[in-house]
């Protein structure tokens, strides 16, 4: 975002400074190098605006009491102590286990968790076997940053989600 604003200021800068030298009476050099400057710049803006486009449609957050999956504006939240099982195999599947894409996460008392790794630029093993580890030591989970809910849901709202550990 920010090097397509640059690239869209810098554009304006150079293509104005071009505009004025082109009306000077000798500045018809100068006035190629500024636009094409002024080229440079819309060409940073078109290529930071394309990479703008391919921005991953999903979020995944691991913080130290939970995994957060966001996709669009729903937001799903796993607690590390509640999860059960986490795999790649089709749900029910059993005792023909047909291998997905999909990482199902299974807890104790609620429905499973489901999402693609893919989504967020991760090897469906790789992104299961980095939840298992985190599931099961949390001496690695203290490493990770802390779930601040009153500041992440006040810029993002919460469209559909699970209760949590209640506070009491």
């Amino acid at each position: 975002m920010t090097l397509c604003v640059a690239g869209l200021a810098w554009a304006a800068v150079f293509g104005g400074l071009a505009v004025g030298a082109f009306s000077l009476s000798q500045g018809a050099v100068a006035g190629v190098a500024l636009a094409i400057g002024a080229t440079g710049g819309a060409v940073v803006a078109a290529w930071a605006g394309l990479r703008l486009r391919a921005w991953p449609p999903a979020k995944l957050g691991f913080f130290r009491d939970r995994l957060l999956v966001i996709q669009g504006r729903h937001e799903m939240r796993a607690v590390w102590s509640a999860m059960e099982a986490v795999t790649l195999s089709e749900p029910h599947s059993w005792p023909r286990v047909t291998l997905t894409d999909r990482l199902t996460v299974q807890f104790k008392n609620e429905p499973p968790l489901s999402f693609k790794p893919a989504l967020f630029g991760l090897e469906p093993a790789a992104c299961r076997d980095l939840i298992l580890r985190l599931r099961d030591d949390p001496k690695l989970r203290a490493r990770l940053p802390e779930f601040d809910s009153l500041r992440d849901l006040a810029i993002s709202p919460v469209v559909a989600g699970d209760l949590i550990e209640p506070r009491l």
